[in-house]
């Protein structure tokens, strides 16, 4: 299925059903380019899984009304993405290329004009971009991929709503952008539990280490009170689970791709993947400080009974 096939209009969708060639529902599931549903029901987290990257992030985004809802005609776009460790893509460490690939024409065909990935890497940023393979999938795509190892590229700014982070240098292309995607991976973290998607934005940071020395937790949940993602896509097509984040460790594959536009909802859902090594069940979100912490400030919803979730089995 073409990744990129233009979204169906009201017209277009009643037009094929009575050609016998509406989409079929996958259980009692939004159709795969579901327009129509989605202006009955719009979910707040939505959840593919079982394709192709491509597949699943098509299936991800039309709940939420596509690209087009997101990115319009001549916007710039930031992705943060997650390239901080020299490891190859089936480690786990980092974003899968495919899906980053996908992730960027979408922009594209939305009408952006320009989409910039980056990340502050913890590794060698020449080499990390090219063993993860995200440079090549990037630019492949008609993104720049770009590293924020220089200090110039960072502006000091005031945290206003910050509890213990209360000013920081960050990347000046997330504050100017017209839309920020934040593009995450879940992972075990050895000093934050996990990471997720609120963890990958201490990689807009120039002095990544003060957030570790201040207050980590905190400093997650403040450094995402200075710009709200306006779209979440994690990445969960293998994650993690040991020995994170720069692994090696032990790699699963819940094959899923999940958006949001409420980050604290997405890495409430994620943390169910990694169990609690005190307890050997799964995380609950509660558990996880930093989580916990962002929703007291009101930065999102941690009780997943009160998010509207669409579950979309693809194959």
């Amino acid at each position: 299925m073409n990744l990129f096939k233009k979204r169906l209009n009201r017209r277009e969708f009643i037009r094929g059903a009575s050609l016998g060639m509406a989409l079929p529902l996958i259980g009692n599931k939004l159709p795969f380019y579901g327009t129509l549903v989605h202006a009955a029901e719009e979910p707040d987290l939505v959840i593919a899984k079982n394709g192709t990257p491509a597949q699943l992030l098509q299936a991800a985004m039309a709940p939420l009304g596509g690209m087009g809802r997101f990115v319009k005609k001549g916007q710039k776009v930031v992705i943060k993405a997650n390239i901080a460790w020299a490891r190859t893509p089936e480690q786990a460490c980092t974003n899968n290329p495919e899906l980053l690939y996908a992730l960027v024409k979408m922009c594209y065909e939305a009408g952006a004009v320009r989409v910039a990935v980056w990340d502050h890497t913890c590794d060698n940023h020449q080499f990390t971009f090219v063993r993860t393979g995200l440079k090549e999938a990037g630019q492949k795509a008609g993104a720049e991929v770009l590293s924020g190892h220089g200090r110039n590229v960072y502006k000091k700014v005031e945290i206003s709503k910050g509890k213990k982070l209360k000013n920081a240098e960050v990347l000046k292309e997330v504050l100017e952008a017209d839309v920020f995607i934040n593009f995450p991976i879940p992972k075990h973290h050895f000093a934050a539990e996990l990471t997720l998607g609120m963890k990958n934005l201490i990689g807009i940071v120039w002095d990544m280490e003060l957030l570790h020395k201040i207050d980590l937790h905190q400093s997650i949940a403040d450094i995402n009170t200075l710009r709200k993602p306006d779209l979440v896509v994690m990445d969960a097509i293998r994650i993690l689970t040991t020995n994170g984040p720069k692994g090696p460790g032990k790699v699963e594959s819940p094959g899923e791709v999940i958006t949001s536009t409420d980050i604290v909802a997405v890495d409430a859902y994620a943390s169910g993947f990694f169990k609690n090594p005190r307890t050997g069940k799964p995380f609950r979100p509660e558990e996880i400080k930093f989580i916990k912490l962002a929703s007291e400030s009101g930065l999102g919803e941690i009780n997943l009974n009160k998010v509207r979730i669409k579950r979309i089995n693809v194959t």
